[in-house]
């Protein structure tokens, strides 16, 4: 169920490029854009042009609370040949062991999760395959999606506290990202990172960081590089075609 590591060597690029495909009501849905294809097809598409994982996330469940597309995803997930990370709204843990179950290799957690301590701990145990996220805006949480009553109390507690909580009960993973900057392409969560990073100290060493949004250009990709990411989602540059999904692996490199 953990996610595959990405060690050294010359065929491993540094940071790992996660397309992502964003789903409502069985079509791929990104504001603006106009995407043809299915999301099966997206995903085929993506693979065949050398995705190593798949970012799939279920926006009728962030928005209402209703997995709509978890059937869809998840038999994307079992035929893909390549790992498949489940996003979208997701606060429980039995939730995220039942989507494990399905496919998928891990599971991402809405920042509402940082309303239970409990909620926390137990998402820890499932190790590489729950990944944390920070969503922060100004440097705030701002979860987008998860249990209403956990949202109400996660919203608004800062995101540097909530790094070192989550460290701090044995997450393994988190997934930083700037709402402020992802829909316009505002470039990566470079800032955002290194307060995390500095806030969390000691722990930092046990913790590997993947972010998204605002990624729009292989300088961006760079430079995610260099700080030392583990992988980077990137999904609307794509899709209008400021960045193919060849050139962001050769900048991972």
């Amino acid at each position: 169920r953990a996610l595959p590591t990405h060690s050294g060597g010359d065929e491993a690029p540094a940071v790992v490029i996660v397309p992502s495909i964003d789903v409502r009501a069985a079509r791929v849905a990104y504001r603006g854009v106009q995407v043809r294809a299915t999301p099966s097809e997206l995903a085929d598409r993506y693979i065949e042009d050398g995705a190593q994982e798949l970012h799939l996330v279920d926006r009728d469940n962030a928005e209402r609370g209703d997995p709509a597309n978890l059937a869809l995803l998840a038999a994307i997930a079992r035929r893909a040949r390549v790992p498949c990370r489940l996003a979208g709204g997701i606060s429980s843990v039995p939730f995220a062991l039942d989507a494990l179950d399905a496919g998928f290799s891990g599971v991402l957690f809405s920042s509402a999760v940082f309303a239970s301590d409990e909620v926390l701990k137990d998402a820890s145990a499932l190790g590489h395959a729950a990944i944390v996220e920070i969503e922060a805006r100004d440097g705030w949480l701002a979860p987008r999606g998860g249990d209403g009553a956990l949202v109400e109390v996660a919203t608004g507690r800062g995101a540097l506290a909530a790094a070192r909580a989550a460290a701090a009960a044995g997450i393994t993973d988190l997934y930083v990202i700037d709402l402020g900057a992802e829909g316009a392409l505002g470039g990566p969560a470079l800032e955002l990172l290194e307060s995390i990073r500095s806030s969390l100290g000691d722990l930092a060493r046990g913790v590997r960081f993947h972010t998204g949004g605002g990624i729009s250009s292989a300088d961006d990709v760079r430079a995610l590089a260099r700080w030392g990411v583990a992988s980077a989602v990137i999904g609307r540059a794509f899709l209008e075609g400021r960045l193919t999904l060849a050139e962001a692996i050769a900048a991972a490199r």
